[in-house]
């Protein structure tokens, strides 16, 4: 009974996301679909909320038109806009964030309740998009996930036991997943 509710509280942290895991700040690179807000300090008329990537990989913004986004880091964007504002603001201190990632996808296949292609749409580990599929199946092999990634043309594989992570072990498998991975639960 014990074992049972202690996989409950780990299994409800996760999914309510409190052990939070932030994406690499400056150096996350923005694609087609991502939400960014742009904030210009002290200068509300340069700042905006939620504003899509397109799918030509620019972003309208206000006095400086389109800028291109997609396939820079955000600390790139932040340093171009920047430059450009410095024609318009003394001195602009400027901020990406990104709000939302629309455009990475992993695909879940194998024994889950629910395989296919899922967004990642903000940090998200392994266990997230196992939860999100209604989890392994009963004759699944938990204890033999794995997660297939392609690095410069190079395949890696790292290996996931779902039921370790259920009871608190070996919290390190628990790998953030990146855009383009690939789960298999046999």
């Amino acid at each position: 009974m014990k074992k049972a509710f202690f996989s409950c509280v780990i299994l409800l942290i996760f999914i309510t996301g409190l052990p939070a895991q932030e994406d690499a700040g400056g150096d996350y690179v923005i694609r087609e679909e991502d939400v960014l807000s742009i904030t210009v300090r002290d200068e509300p008329e340069y700042t905006v909320k939620e504003r899509a990537v397109r799918m030509d990989g620019r972003v309208t913004l206000p006095m400086l038109g389109e800028i291109h986004a997609s396939g820079k880091t955000t600390k790139q964007l932040e340093s171009e806009i920047t430059e450009r504002l410095k024609y318009l603001v003394r001195e602009p201190i400027v901020q990406v964030f990104v709000d939302r990632v629309f455009s990475h996808r992993v695909t879940l296949a194998g024994k889950v309740g629910r395989p296919g292609q899922y967004a990642l749409s903000s940090p998200t580990t392994v266990l997230d998009v196992l939860v999100r599929a209604g989890g392994p199946t009963a004759d699944a092999q938990v204890k033999k996930i794995k997660v297939v990634r392609i690095e410069n043309g190079v395949e890696r594989q790292f290996m996931f036991n779902y039921k370790d992570v259920l009871q608190g072990k070996n919290m390190k498998q628990n790998i953030l997943l990146e855009n383009r991975d690939y789960i298999m639960v046999p």
